[in-house]
């Protein structure tokens, strides 16, 4: 028989957040595959794991190279733990190649479930959970971030995200940029940590936060958005359609024109027109 392999998820912060099923898992495998060796070792030694198995490094660098023995192993019957250095494994991190190579040679995986720092940020956000949209880490460069920022602007579901201390200025003053200041946000700052803390109610809210407590940008940040509302998406649509018109037409065809082909009041119509002419 093979051996299975579980996905561990660890603590993201407070280093008792890991479930007893976790514990008793890392006891029992042959071997522990981990992004660092010294994070993973301190944790082992706070919970008084005395594991058998040995403690390896396996990530994004070493990944390729050593799958294929790790999948010998597997199939040779031993039990094999992957584990992140903070949360769940494969959210955010490298992994899934490998773990679609072990189910492709018919190897059992299974997961541990426990931390993840998006659940965590979007359960004490306040804002609407029953649908969202993961995008983890927005790119590095400002053009390329605004662009990515730009195709999710008509998403209706809440948007999260993951942005480091070093960008999450930038990233939030393009976010309102791209958004508007009066987006519904909140920015979860070193969750389950000692200086845990949620910043904001929109995102002028949280860029006006840093601005004024620049000491505080320490960390790690969750970013949660709400989603686009019917309205904002029906505005922009129409703004679009009356921007296309009133560079050949007059205002006032341009609105008779758009009334005929949206389901906007002609006042409302009317009002954005003024509103673009006189930008």
């Amino acid at each position: 028989m093979t051996g299975t392999l579980y996905l561990v998820s660890t603590p993201i912060g407070n280093i008792n957040d890991i479930t007893i099923r976790a514990i008793d898992v890392l006891n029992s495998v042959d071997s522990i595959l981990t992004e660092d060796t010294r994070v993973t070792s301190k944790l082992l030694k706070h919970h008084a794991v005395k594991t058998k198995s040995s403690l390896q490094s396996f990530n994004q660098i070493n990944e390729d190279r050593k799958a294929p023995k790790i999948i010998s192993e597997l199939k040779e019957g031993k039990n094999i733990a992957l584990v992140s250095d903070a949360g769940t494994p494969l959210i955010s991190d490298p992994g899934y190649k490998f773990i679609k190579h072990a189910r492709e040679n018919n190897i059992r995986v299974e997961p541990i479930p426990g931390c993840c720092a998006l659940i965590a940020a979007i359960t004490s956000s306040g804002l609407p959970s029953d649908r969202f949209t993961f995008q983890g880490f927005l790119p590095r460069t400002a053009n390329k971030r605004i662009n990515e920022l730009k195709k999710l602007n008509h998403k209706e579901e809440t948007l999260i995200f993951y942005e480091s201390v070093h960008r999450i200025q930038s990233s939030i003053e393009d976010m309102i940029n791209v958004f508007g200041g009066n987006r519904s946000a909140v920015v979860c700052k070193e969750i389950t940590k000692m200086h845990e803390s949620f910043i904001g109610e929109t995102l002028t809210d949280i860029s006006q936060y840093f601005r004024n407590n620049k000491e505080k940008i320490k960390g790690e940040f969750t970013v949660v958005v709400q989603g686009s509302s019917r309205e904002e998406i029906i505005n922009e649509e129409l703004d679009t359609i009356l921007s296309i018109l009133m560079s050949d037409l007059s205002l006032k065809k341009a609105v008779e024109i758009a009334n005929k082909v949206s389901k906007s009041s002609k006042s409302k119509i009317y009002d954005r027109a003024l509103k673009i002419k006189n930008q």
